[in-house]
């Protein structure tokens, strides 16, 4: 099924959760960048840098770079949640 294009539409309320969502994850990714910038100051400091633990936390703002960039995708092209979350199981975020 070509997604967008199947006989079920985007409603305003997916849309509406789907717009709650991203505000939430773009919210999170803040969060995170600045963790991420205070981890790397006080490692700096104090003269030792936990790369493992600075990884982790990169990491989760990828995660969540992913996340939004999915969800961004499914406004953009008005698909349903179903649709979204086949798209988020076959890991396919791109365009």
């Amino acid at each position: 099924m070509a997604l967008g294009r199947g006989k079920k539409k985007q409603t305003r309320r997916e849309r509406k959760a789907m717009g709650e969502h991203l505000e939430d994850l773009l919210s999170m990714r803040s969060e995170t960048l600045t963790d991420l910038g205070q981890m790397t100051v006080e490692m700096s400091r104090d003269g030792r840098f936990d790369k493992t633990l600075l990884a982790a936390k990169a990491e989760e703002a990828v995660r969540i770079d992913g996340e939004a960039d999915l969800i961004l995708r499914g406004l953009e092209e008005k698909l349903t949640l179903d649709e979204l979350e086949d798209l988020a199981k076959s890991g396919d975020s791109s365009g």
